[in-house]
């Protein structure tokens, strides 16, 4: 399999468990789709919601609803 490189996680957002992702990938569109799966350090996640705030793409990921589940991201 092979991965792309698509953004780096660089903090959490609010209470619910979103992560914030910098990323300059241009095909955002075809990625952040909700059901997708993304690697984060080696581990498989699957996209539950995703929205963009201001330069951010900001993803929240099945399984994970609460700022304490996605503080190790």
């Amino acid at each position: 399999m092979d991965t792309v490189s698509i953004g780096k996680v660089v903090a959490t957002h609010g209470i619910k468990g979103e992560i914030r992702i910098l990323s300059d990938f241009p095909y955002k569109d075809k990625v952040f789709v909700i059901g997708n799966t993304i690697l984060i350090d080696g581990r498989e996640y699957v996209i539950q919601s995703y929205r963009v705030h201001k330069n951010f793409d900001m993803v929240t990921l099945e399984g994970y609803s609460n700022i304490n589940d996605v503080l190790f991201l």
